[in-house]
């Protein structure tokens, strides 16, 4: 159950940038989960090499907060330590959820060959130091390199969803039947949405040769592509012409995980489906905004879903930060005085339009979004998830969540934030004061 009362996730980091351990491996993408009561991870010397590294880490403090961070987030590696009770444990319940390297760390060399046979990918010895026992999980990670593992599956405009890894497309749930240009032109347009891309630049990414008659072989399969989306170039829904450019992606683009790829089994939902009742039981005697908003946060953090959130709400041309958790000082000084209503920001193009933005990589949607860019990259930030908090049409605000992976939300994690800023928005328009 997610109980965000129990302070089991102990904490996550605030890396530095990324460096290059020993010179050639860069830091994983995902985090390492430590599990282990908090004070025995202060004084082991691991944590602090892995800071010094620019690795990003959760910390859960027993098995159940363990096993269900380990399902909700992909993570490059899990590391055991802490009494010796609770590893056998630990060691059962996480290999269910997930196929990623354990190690454990255990001051009793007999242990050794009953975990490895349990399922542990590695045992070291808890007395060594912290950098000693880094370069052996660097290792590790170097042969199975994690970094590689593809985050993104599917990419959503309205009705259209393209499958990334089976490399087709649906419309309205039925296959549209691509040929592999048209697919590599779909696809290259809706990595970046509302940018209007030169004709030259799309012939040069798309075919990787240039054509003997670039632009028109490019007009041809652009006019292929529309009438396979049923898209009508007089009134776009997808594919606009730019007059002396070339061609914009028109439709808000949504990045989405596959929720089969963080686990062998499928995420049992019924935490998440508590945490509702949990938000709604907690919000019945709240009567402001501010701390309607703070038990929105909590709750969302027990999830486990971000490594920093932010609730903003609209306030004419700005959004007004209500509250924020495991943000950066330096990000809520930024916006202490608001964030401009203005589609460069990915948050505020979500509450204009109504939809929710998620991208996998904040570095790559900087022609889009360049002063969302510009605001979290520089702080680490890679994953970013924008649900709109509205009623009938108008804007109340937004929740942003971030993430130091570029792994973004599967579609139960989107539905449930979605669901948790109804049963909010509810509670604020019927009790809170304005």
């Amino acid at each position: 159950m997610v109980d965000h009362a129990r302070a089991v996730e102990w904490s996550t980091s605030t890396p530095a940038p990324p460096t290059a351990p020993n010179g050639s491996f860069a830091a994983p993408d995902s985090p390492v989960l430590l599990v282990g009561a908090e004070p025995w991870w202060e004084t082991n010397g691991l944590l602090v090499a892995i800071d010094d590294a620019g690795w990003s880490w959760l910390g859960a403090a027993d098995t159940a907060r363990a096993r269900w961070l380990a399902s909700i987030r992909r993570v490059s590696l899990v590391v055991v330590g802490g009494e010796a009770s609770m590893r056998w444990d630990v060691v059962r319940d996480l290999r269910s959820v997930t196929m990623v390297p354990i190690i454990v760390l255990s001051e009793d060399p007999t242990e050794t060959a009953p975990l490895i046979a349990a399922g542990v990918d590695g045992v070291l010895a808890a007395g060594d130091a912290g950098d000693a026992m880094f370069a052996q999980l660097l290792a590790l990670l170097r042969r199975a390199d994690h970094r590689r593992s593809a985050g993104t599956r599917y990419l959503r405009a309205g009705e259209l969803v393209v499958d990334l890894w089976t490399q087709s497309a649906a419309l309205a749930a039925a296959e549209i039947g691509l040929s592999p240009t048209e697919y590599a032109l779909l696809t290259f347009l809706m990595t970046r949405p509302d940018v209007a891309v030169p004709n030259a630049t799309i012939v040069r990414r798309v075919w990787e040769w240039m054509p003997s008659d670039g632009r028109n072989a490019l007009r041809i399969i652009v006019n292929r592509l529309r009438r396979k989306l049923s898209d009508d170039p007089r009134a776009p829904t997808y594919i606009a012409s730019v007059r002396g450019i070339g061609y914009r992606f028109v439709a808000s683009v949504t990045e989405v995980a596959d929720a089969s790829a963080q686990n062998p089994d499928h995420t049992d939902v019924t935490p998440l489906l508590q945490s509702l009742a949990t938000l709604a039981d907690e919000l019945h005697d709240t009567v402001t905004v501010e701390a309607a908003g703070a038990h929105l946060l909590s709750v969302v953090e027990a999830a486990g879903l971000a490594d920093g959130i932010g609730l903003f709400r609209s306030d004419g041309a700005t959004m007004r930060l209500v509250g924020s958790l495991n943000m950066p000082e330096a990000w809520v000084e930024r916006v202490a005085e608001g964030v401009p209503l203005d589609p460069s920001f990915a948050s505020a193009h979500s509450m204009m339009s109504g939809q929710v933005v998620q991208f996998a990589d904040v570095r790559t949607v900087s022609g889009s979004f360049e002063g969302t860019a510009r605001q979290l990259a520089a702080d680490g930030f890679r994953a970013c998830h924008f649900v709109p908090i509205a009623h009938g049409g108008e804007a109340w605000g937004h929740l942003g969540l971030v993430r130091r992976s570029s792994q973004p939300l599967d579609v139960v994690a989107m539905a449930y934030l979605g669901a948790l800023c109804s049963v909010f928005l509810l509670h604020v328009q019927s009790r809170c004061n304005p």
